[in-house]
């Protein structure tokens, strides 16, 4: 059972943003200058260590888009559980305080 960001696979990320670019959502077609590479390592970030308000409001915003879908798993290359990834970074993100 996957049970914390420890079990994501975050440790064989190879940052392509593939995640992010087949949601099927198509909720990433616009990243607001931020390119995929630097979202994913964020968000990554944000699983492991936490939120920082001072520095990750504009990726806290662009994570806002994702729905937990799920679907961002069957396109990693990599095999990391990008689903997981991102409810942990949304976890972090409530955990320090940040609302809508």
């Amino acid at each position: 059972m996957v049970t914390g960001v420890d079990d994501v696979g975050l440790e064989n990320c190879i940052y392509c943003g593939a995640c992010f670019r087949y949601c099927s959502l198509n909720a990433y077609k616009e990243l607001d200058g931020m390119e995929l590479k630097a979202l994913v390592a964020a968000v990554a970030r944000i699983a492991r260590r936490g939120f920082r308000p001072e520095k990750d409001m504009q990726v806290k915003e662009l994570l806002d888009r994702c729905t937990l879908q799920g679907d961002c798993d069957r396109v990693c290359p990599a095999m990391v559980r990008p689903f997981l990834r991102n409810k942990a970074a949304k976890k972090k993100i409530e955990e320090a305080g940040v609302c809508d």
